[in-house]
């Protein structure tokens, strides 16, 4: 409390301090008004005139009494002693009211005493622990800072596109990238562009249908068409084709790598991957049954592979409902499942965290490593341009293909 705000009290006190006493003085009192056809109760007795005071003639009462010694207010009809009387009565509530404003601020300034000694045997306190202020004004700030980051965790709507590009064929969704180049199909050729989403290199494709990622073990884009499977060097762009046994003569539709394997679904849709070696050569490990946890009428629509984990869009026939199943990539041991509603596709991105989009509903969904869903964004703005696929960059950077063309985004 500063002394101008006690010093706002004593003006009110001035005013109001004998209303304040005669409170409990009504009680005892029940002596009219000394007024002149005044009825009201007394208020106060004022010693100096002798006279008994309701609430309204005090209060013009202490008034006259404050103007009458600066002799604003003077009469002939009143004699220098009254003057003087009255001068007495305000100067004895002034001082009544002076002790008052001193015990007010001498109990501030005790109680300011104790908070500063409190203040300092709690820093003792604290240096004996072997904390000091600043460390702990320190963490402070951690904390502060990490329920910043914590109510910032939702990742949409993603920054405003820093690079933008046309795609001439808009058909085509299938991408994958390296450290340095992104690859996608743009009929009738393989574009491998840089980080600046320029074209750099590319070459003719003449299969209809191709499914791309990349292996770091290789250090080379693997393709994958219906039927054949081909690398991809990224210096040389020379394209190599893969001798591998069909199991089955089945038809491939969707590929992924880990450091190890490579995974590929059939086009058939059945529930079953198929696990093939990279090194020394892409050779078949083992086929992976789903049946203990699909249903007959549930199949494959598509995968995606992130540290160790394969994230499965299944898809069922008969409630033309789809689920998400995260599956770990050794053991193919279940870790979780959400359900979906309509056709999506899935990409990894930090911290083990997954990107679902449902492009035909623009929606898009956030979900953590243990398969919480952090945010369900709808991207109403870009309902006439949704996006329609996403790769994961690197920690900074995501691709989002649109109808319309490609987008280099930074994440936060």
């Amino acid at each position: 409390m500063t002394d101008t705000c006690i010093e706002r009290i004593i003006i009110a006190i001035h005013l109001r301090v004998i209303l304040f006493i005669s409170t409990a003085n009504m009680a005892l009192s029940s002596h009219p008004c000394s007024i002149d056809m005044c009825e009201r109760s007394t208020l106060v007795v004022c010693d100096c005139h002798n006279q008994h005071l309701c609430n309204d003639h005090f209060m013009e009462h202490i008034t006259q009494s404050v103007s009458l010694p600066n002799g604003t207010n003077s009469s002939a009809d009143l004699s220098n002693n009254t003057s003087l009387q009255k001068r007495s009565c305000f100067t004895t509530l002034n001082k009544w009211c002076r002790d008052v404003y001193y015990r007010v601020k001498c109990s501030h300034t005790e109680k300011s005493q104790q908070s500063k000694e409190t203040g300092h045997h709690q820093q003792i306190e604290l240096d004996q622990l072997g904390v000091n202020a600043s460390e702990a004004r320190q963490e402070t700030d951690v904390i502060t800072d990490h329920e910043h980051k914590t109510s910032r965790e939702n990742l949409f709507p993603l920054e405003h596109p820093y690079r933008t590009i046309q795609l001439a064929d808009k058909t085509s969704v299938s991408m994958a990238c390296s450290e340095k180049h992104l690859l996608i199909e743009q009929k009738p050729n393989l574009c491998l562009l840089d980080r600046t989403l320029t074209v750099v290199k590319q070459i003719p494709w003449p299969y209809v249908y191709v499914n791309v990622c990349y292996s770091s073990t290789l250090g080379q884009f693997i393709l994958v068409t219906n039927k054949d499977i081909f690398t991809l060097d990224e210096n040389t762009m020379t394209l190599q084709e893969c001798s591998i046994t069909h199991i089955n003569k089945k038809e491939w539709s969707c590929a992924a790598c880990s450091n190890t394997a490579l995974y590929l679904s059939p086009m058939d849709m059945s529930p079953s991957l198929y696990e093939y070696t990279l090194c020394p050569s892409i050779e078949f490990v083992k086929e992976w049954q789903l049946f203990a946890m699909c249903s007959i009428y549930e199949s494959i629509l598509t995968f995606s592979y992130g540290n160790e984990r394969l994230a499965l869009v299944i898809f069922n026939a008969h409630t033309f409902l789809n689920r998400l199943d995260l599956h770990s990539s050794t053991t193919f041991e279940i870790l979780w499942s959400i359900p979906l509603t309509m056709l999506t596709r899935c990409c990894p991105i930090n911290n083990d965290q997954w990107i679902v989009i449902t492009y035909l509903k623009s929606q898009i969904l956030h979900i953590s490593a243990d398969g919480k869903i952090l945010q369900d964004y709808k991207d109403q703005p870009s309902s006439m341009n949704p996006i329609i696929n996403a790769i994961h960059w690197d920690n900074k950077t995501i691709v989002t293909a649109t109808i319309k063309g490609l987008n280099l985004h930074r994440l936060l």
